[in-house]
């Protein structure tokens, strides 16, 4: 039985990710009834590439939707492939623009869920933290999002993000009081209330860049390469026109752009997501079980299940299995074990042979106390930084006591402090004098020499 595992569902899709739409459209229409089934896991440490979606068959595993439909023909011999007998031009469409969708799509779903401080807080990280256990919402989320910013930077729209903004301008100099002051109303000031107004024109030039050249490969055909064959560019688009068009978010430029100028595109989306996903997807369809809920409830549940999507219940491993998904995010986020982690499972699901199994076993214990020690110092960090735990104390202390005890004496308090300065100078003096003989071997005498001055009268 195979199992693909996604992120969990949200807007009413089975994901909120495009690939693992576009992975779940796949299998519904490839693999036959009954010969796989649906989980949201939301947990990438899983794949290979440490991505979801993820397949497994048996002891196996597959990350990235082009790995699993590559795997999905070898597996089947050839037998669970959409674009099998595709003409030459056909195929060469498909996989040309199956790299279009992907490199010009994915920025656009980042600035909208991700991106966007006002999409991220109000929408995409309550959905996370509605599928994800205690305290993956606290490290998971903000990862995700730091990679959407890092593959949108080449687009010079952080503005979006405004929670980064530190562009504040210095107050100007003014003679009139600041609660007095009326501001003036500008175009600027005014697109600069919503970042999303002032980026809205090169917002609506990026996704019709990417919307266009799909609407005309589609001209008046029923998919995108041909006119009944259903391949992997379909379920492609489909997953990321869907994740454009359907959310209901707070800034909604790119559902706006995608109606307005491209209503063909829309009514293919809504169609064909209801053929291929089913009606409206919620947390509890796809995780089947809910604490409180009675034997018949688990059933009915389950048969829902066994309705328009093959959704199993996940297994999070309970506190442990979270544990150690929390601690090997903390370890992947740390540049040099991070990245030998990624090595690590790219060569156990390569194939391994039995030395190479107690190596990588080794290296994971190694790793996981790695991760253990480095979660207890970020935590340790915290604490002292928000000032829950300090360092050296009480010497501060006792200095801020005495000084705080001499300025409580007003006048007396000052003179007293002037007199412990100059006997501080004495013993300073005093100590130079002394290395002074020590080193010449002669005294150092100190004179004070009184000069007089002769004053004269002017003369008239």
């Amino acid at each position: 039985m195979l199992e693909l595992h996604v992120w969990g569902p949200a807007f009413g899709l089975p994901s909120l990710d495009a690939h693992c739409l576009a992975a779940i459209a796949y299998l519904q229409q490839a693999v036959p009834r009954g010969k796989w089934q649906l989980i949201a896991s939301c947990n990438p440490a899983l794949s290979p590439t440490n991505e979801l979606p993820a397949l497994r068959n048996g002891d196996i595993w597959i990350g990235g939707f082009r790995n699993i439909f590559h795997y999905l023909a070898q597996c089947s011999a050839g037998e669970w492939v959409l674009d099998a007998g595709l003409p030459e031009q056909e195929g060469a469409d498909c996989i040309a623009f199956s790299s279009f969708v992907e490199s010009h799509g994915q920025p656009l779903i980042d600035l909208s869920l991700y991106v966007s401080s006002q999409n991220y807080t109000t929408s995409t990280q309550p959905l996370y933290s509605a599928l994800l256990p205690f305290p993956l919402p606290y490290l998971t989320p903000p990862s995700i999002r730091a990679t959407a910013k890092l593959r949108t930077a080449h687009l010079g729209l952080s503005s979006l993000d405004i929670d980064s903004d530190d562009s504040t301008p210095p107050p100007s100099q003014s003679i009139i009081p600041e609660s007095l002051r009326r501001p003036r109303n500008t175009v600027s000031s005014l697109l600069a209330a919503s970042p999303e107004a002032s980026a809205q024109i090169r917002l609506d030039a990026l996704a019709t860049a990417f919307l266009e050249p799909l609407e005309k490969l589609r001209a008046k055909k029923q998919l995108f390469v041909s006119e009944s064959q259903f391949t992997s560019l379909d379920c492609l688009v489909l997953g990321y026109l869907s994740l454009m068009l359907v959310p209901d978010l707070p800034q909604p430029w790119l559902a706006q752009c995608l109606k307005k100028k491209f209503p063909s595109l829309c009514t293919w989306t809504e169609e064909l997501r209801k053929n291929v996903f089913g009606p409206e997807v919620t947390v509890h369809d796809a995780f089947l079980t809910k604490l409180g809920d009675s034997e018949l409830d688990l059933r009915l549940k389950r048969l829902r299940g066994r309705g328009h999507l093959p959704w199993k219940a996940p297994d999070n491993g309970g506190a442990v299995g979270i544990g150690s998904v929390f601690l090997s995010g903390v370890a992947d986020g740390i540049p040099v074990i991070g990245q030998l982690r990624r090595n690590t499972r790219m060569r156990q699901h390569g194939g391994l042979t039995t030395e190479d199994g107690v190596e990588s076993s080794s290296f994971q214990y190694l790793t996981l106390i790695a991760g253990l020690v480095a979660g207890l110092g970020a935590v340790a960090g915290y604490m002292f930084h928000q000032g829950l735990i300090s360092f050296g104390e009480g010497e501060e202390t006792k200095e801020k006591e005495m000084g705080g005890g001499l300025g409580a004496l007003g006048e007396a308090g000052a003179a007293l402090g002037f007199y412990a300065s100059q006997m501080d100078e004495q013993v300073r003096r005093q100590r130079v004098m002394e290395e002074m003989n020590e080193t010449h071997g002669a005294p150092v005498a100190e004179v004070d020499v009184d000069v007089e001055v002769e004053r004269k009268p002017l003369r008239g």
